[in-house]
């Protein structure tokens, strides 16, 4: 009770030093759980996550190398409809493979005509199409087998601004999505109906109502997909079908069929990708996912952000330690006297190594305490802030971790302590006492 009552003296004596402890034990806890739980994030993002994912892999020209090596820089002097792959040519390569599909989905690309419809003032002539050229009268039409394949066209994702999306379902038979911008050059609003015609076979007629009007999220161009951004009319299967510009020849290629194979794991992808090139798939293909595409854009800033964390917890923690060991020594230094006096009445080394060592552990202990539970409350939004979509959070095994660097950081206050105490000889204690 004679130390503990003596070492809570002498915090309040020297509560410069007792608050400095507090504030760099809070520092460097919270610091550090904040670290730890977004590694542990970034950790659970590029492993547990990852592997869940179920790649959709699709193969697309490289439309820029092709055009540039083969079109000498014009897409007008490409054959495009080489590039097309069939259905049977699909199946081949996943046989070849040897992966096992999950699922597949697909987007088919047709012409169609379309009646007292105008192109939009920014229309293509359409050198640069997977269509080639087209007619005033003619557009791009793809109708998509669900949600999922809308979603990974050759246009990328889009969002809708007015209306609503397709069925995919026969009751979707006769929706059609268009663009911003040729609903505004054709006067379109939700709910307009315009007449679409097979151009191979005029007969075959169709009315279709626009369901909604949609806006493509990335920055697309018609040389880089294939198909005019702005012209392109979306439907789904069943209208295709109707229409009759969906291939019922599972070894044709009159329409330009884009199919994403759906994989098991990532782990499969790059099996899947070393295969179907051993199968002798084209360069000029690129095999692709926009599932890990678009995963691996999401996790990057948790990833830099990881990056940058982990040497920064490095030195947090040495820095730490050094200001740690320096209030401690600033704490103990010209106390000699007080070492002699408290040796004289009786008290032992040990004693005074105990009251040395606990008027740092109690602001440390609170210090890191509060540090631990602040950065547990707060570590969903302070990580979110660094970088967002983080999302880091604090398990139970976090907690523990931080408790055990807790009392190793104890510990190792009060070896010093110790170490402080036996070091000092007792001449020199007997000499303070006598100089005073």
């Amino acid at each position: 009770m004679f130390v503990l009552k003596n070492a809570w003296s002498a915090m309040w004596r020297r509560w410069w030093r007792t608050l400095l402890l507090m504030l760099l034990a809070l520092a460097v806890s919270f610091g550090s759980m904040i670290g730890l739980s977004v590694l542990k994030a970034e950790t659970t993002a590029t492993t547990t996550d990852y592997d869940k994912l179920t790649p959709a892999v699709t193969f697309r020209p490289d439309r820029e190398t092709i055009t540039e090596v083969k079109g000498k820089g014009d897409a007008g002097k490409v054959d495009w409809t080489k590039y097309r792959l069939s259905w049977n040519q699909y199946s081949e390569y996943v046989q070849k493979s040897g992966v096992q599909l999950t699922n597949a989905y697909y987007g088919e690309t047709a012409t169609v005509r379309l009646d007292r419809l105008k192109k939009t003032t920014n229309a293509s002539d359409g050198a640069d199409s997977i269509t080639g050229k087209l007619a005033d009268d003619t557009f791009a039409i793809t109708g998509f087998s669900d949600e999922n394949a809308a979603q990974d066209g050759l246009n990328g994702k889009y969002t809708i601004v007015d209306g609503e999306d397709l069925s995919y379902d026969e009751n979707g038979a006769g929706q059609a999505l268009v663009s911003e911008a040729f609903a505004k050059a054709n006067d379109l609003k939700v709910g307009s109906t315009f007449t679409a015609t097979n151009p191979s076979k005029t007969s075959t007629r169709q009315n279709l109502k626009v369901t909604g009007i949609y806006r493509n999220t990335g920055n697309v161009t018609e040389r880089r997909t294939g198909l005019d951004p702005e012209n392109t009319i979306y439907t789904n299967y069943y209208t295709m079908t109707v229409l009759g510009l969906s291939t019922t020849d599972q070894s044709g290629t009159s329409t330009n069929l884009d199919v994403a194979m759906i994989l098991q794991s990532p782990s499969d992808y790059d099996k899947f990708v070393k295969a179907v090139r051993k199968a002798k798939l084209s360069n000029d293909y690129v095999i692709g996912s926009t599932t890990l595409d678009d995963y691996n854009a999401k996790v990057a800033p948790l990833k830099s952000l990881a990056a940058k964390i982990r040497p920064g917890l490095i030195v947090l923690a040495v820095a730490g330690a050094a200001l740690a060991v320096l209030l401690l020594i600033l704490g103990m230094r010209g106390r000699l006297e007080e070492v002699g006096f408290l040796t004289a009445i009786g008290v032992g080394r040990g004693g005074i190594a105990n009251q040395f060592s606990l008027e740092a552990l109690f602001p440390l202990l609170v210090g890191w305490a509060i540090g631990v539970a602040a950065a547990a409350f707060s570590v969903g939004p302070v990580s979110n802030w660094l970088t967002a979509g983080a999302n880091a959070s604090v398990d139970a095994g976090m907690i523990w971790t931080m408790v055990w660097i807790g009392i190793g950081v104890l510990v190792a206050n009060a070896v010093i302590c110790t170490i402080w105490v036996a070091s000092i000889k007792t001449t020199t204690m007997l000499g303070s006492r006598m100089e005073a």
